[in-house]
């Protein structure tokens, strides 16, 4: 088993979607909940024979699906009233342009929003009560 399991990095999403929606989803949260998180350790890992170098969190990053939006809406609340360190993506993120995407995002009412995927970072122990109920994406 993997040693270094202090933090993770969580991404659920909703298996109801479809696949191409939630491979654009699942970059999209990573890319901007590490842009929120304080404490992020990243490793080089250089190829000698190569030159070729990739970039990876030190943490794992785990995929779980969910039944459904809802399943997402109130992970999400949990998160947020608990205070962890959150993400998410939304249909209303969808659309010609980014502006028209921030928009309707901000104009939906809560329970309109159907969550595609959520993003999770932190201390492990501290996102269990979240993220047990989930299982890993198939």
């Amino acid at each position: 088993m993997f040693e270094d399991n202090q933090k993770k990095l969580y991404i659920i999403v909703n298996r109801t979607m479809d696949p191409a929606l939630l491979m654009n989803a699942t970059g999209h949260l990573a890319a901007g909940i590490m842009q929120k998180a304080e404490e992020k350790v990243f490793h080089d890992y250089p190829n000698e024979t190569s030159g070729l170098s990739a970039y990876l969190s030190h943490y794992p990053v785990v995929i779980l699906q969910a039944k459904n939006s809802n399943q997402l809406s109130n992970a999400v609340l949990k998160c947020r009233e608990t205070g962890l360190l959150y993400n998410f993506f939304t249909t209303t993120m969808l659309g010609q342009s980014t502006e028209q995407q921030i928009q309707a995002t901000k104009e939906a009412a809560f329970e309109a929003l159907e969550f595609i995927a959520i993003a999770i970072y932190g201390d492990t122990e501290k996102m269990a009560p979240v993220t047990k109920k989930f299982s890993v994406f198939k």
